[in-house]
């Protein structure tokens, strides 16, 4: 394979679910093995480009795709004028945290929806959304993150409604719907603020130009807000805990990680756009101080729940806040002598939370909708016994829940105690809530193992397909990866993404 075309990764990784999308219903007419096959392929496809930009950034370093250009990598007067993409260390950590998550999901979902009927428009909708929040972290202008945000919401409200036989699932679907054309439209109203402002929307250009202007200020607090709230952050996650439990098992973590992909260009718009025109601390502080309130609000909402979807979910609500907090310290250190001794450690820890969440996060949804594929409930109170009849997924739950609890030697561990480690010296309470709601994530995760897992064996589990077993599995795997090398990681992944926004020590 030429260089030309690994330069030319970032746009395979957009183009083949797009591609894909539409060629896997037209392969649904044809017969339901075609378009396994096809869907299938799209994935891997995409997730061999995306490795291939990995390489080539970490070979030769970042380039930005040029769109229409008749050199692509070469950077010209009126470059930034068109449709351009950033291919560097950080768009490598979002890529591979998103198709880690959507290779695992679509494996999965062989098993878990092969008895659904329109599984060509699911895989669609599926393959959209992928498109979607790939375009979001790949972009490098602001009207095309505004398009490829409101392509990922329409599709994801597809899939949350996908089961529409319930009404709890039309109904979060409609929540979704209402809080992303708000989003939508409030970005949209953030973009003309600045391109009436700067006649420009390229990230480079916007941030070459900005002064820090009253003007300035209100239109990044609009876009802070509209990014939080697609994060699942509080007080913006009314419509979290509602989308991940009630889209169809085997979408729920994908779902979720859209809104990681939403947190990936916060931080990218903060740290590479807007660093220069507003106070660092101003901004830090504030994701602190909503990051401790989507770890204290999520864990403490996840102890009343005895559905036990809705209980993950208000979980994945309390990660967000450690990667809030986390690089929020880091950019409230900014330009101080406190950035080199431990802010930089707390955005290291802030990224490898969030690809670590990523995948752990998948694993555990997809254990939890193994439990209610094979007990046809999500009630904690019905269920007990089912490690008798299903010893992988109790393992792979296991596995998820240690690791989102931070507990030694896991991967979740590594990536806390640099966050635990970093915030201390900021502020010793915020290591303290940080190391409280672990504690409580804890609990929670042996109060479903004993509810779901332990017991006499009831007889209630059917056995789960194998397709399933297999994703769970490779999550798993990727999981002991990360626990084994968590000092390869930071240095060959996360470091490189510090070092692409320009913030590295």
């Amino acid at each position: 394979m030429n260089v030309d075309l690994l330069l030319q990764s970032p746009v395979f990784i957009l183009g083949i679910p797009l591609l894909f999308a539409f060629l896997t219903p037209l392969a649904d007419k044809v017969s339901k093995e075609l378009r396994n096959a096809v869907f299938i392929i799209g994935l891997l496809l995409t997730a061999l480009f995306v490795s291939l930009m990995a390489y080539e950034v970490y070979t030769i370093g970042s380039w930005t795709y040029v769109f229409g250009a008749e050199d692509p990598t070469a950077i010209t007067d009126v470059s930034f004028f068109r449709i351009t993409f950033l291919a560097d260390g950080f768009a490598v950590l979002a890529t591979l945290t998103i198709i880690i998550t959507a290779v695992g999901v679509g494996i999965y979902s062989f098993g878990n929806m092969k008895d659904f009927d329109d599984l060509g428009k699911f895989y669609t909708l599926f393959l959209l959304t992928l498109a979607g929040v790939m375009g979001m972290v790949l972009t490098s202008d602001l009207f095309n993150l505004f398009v490829w945000f409101e392509v990922t919401s329409i599709a994801s409200c597809g899939l949350i409604a996908y089961h529409n036989e319930r009404g709890e699932s039309v109904e979060a679907a409609l929540k979704y719907m209402i809080i992303s054309v708000i989003a939508g439209l409030l970005l949209l109203f953030s973009i003309g603020f600045f391109y009436g402002e700067y006649g420009v929307l390229n990230y480079f250009l916007i941030r070459d130009s900005m002064d820090g202007a009253f003007i300035d200020i209100l239109a990044i607090g609009l876009v802070m807000v509209i990014l939080s709230m697609k994060a699942s952050s509080v007080p913006m996650h009314m419509w979290a805990p509602d989308a991940y439990s009630e889209a169809p098992d085997s979408i729920t973590p994908f779902i979720a990680i859209t809104s990681l992909g939403s947190l990936f260009v916060l931080f990218r718009l903060i740290f590479f756009v807007f660093r220069g025109a507003v106070e660092p601390s101003s901004i830090g502080n504030l994701l602190i101080i909503l990051g401790v309130l989507s770890m204290f609000v999520g864990v403490s909402m996840a102890l009343k729940q005895s559905d036990v979807k809705r209980l993950i979910a208000y979980l994945s609500v309390s990660q967000i806040g450690y990667m809030m907090m986390a690089v929020g310290v880091g950019f409230a250190t900014l330009g101080t002598a406190d950035y080199g001794a431990f802010g930089v450690n707390a955005v290291e820890g802030g990224f490898f939370h969030m690809i670590n969440d990523g995948v752990y996060k998948a694993l555990l949804f997809l254990s939890v909708g193994g439990i209610i594929y094979a007990a046809d409930t999500r009630d904690l109170n019905r269920l007990g016994g089912l490690a008798h009849s299903m010893p992988f997924t109790t393992f792979f739950f296991i596995i998820g829940g240690l690791s989102i609890a931070g507990i030694p030697p896991l991967s979740g561990f590594s990536s806390k105690l640099l966050i635990y480690k970093s915030v201390y010296l900021y502020n010793p309470v915020l290591a303290i809530i940080a190391l409280v709601v672990s504690i409580v994530t804890l609990a929670l995760i042996g109060k479903i193992f004993f509810n779901a897992f332990l017991g006499p064996d009831q007889k209630i589990g059917m056995k789960i397909p194998r397709s399933m077993i297999l994703s769970m599995g490779v999550l798993t795997v990727i999981i002991v990866i990360f626990s084994l090398f968590p000092n390869y990681v930071v240095s060959e992944i996360i470091a490189p993404a510090i070092e692409a926004l320009g913030v590295a020590v």
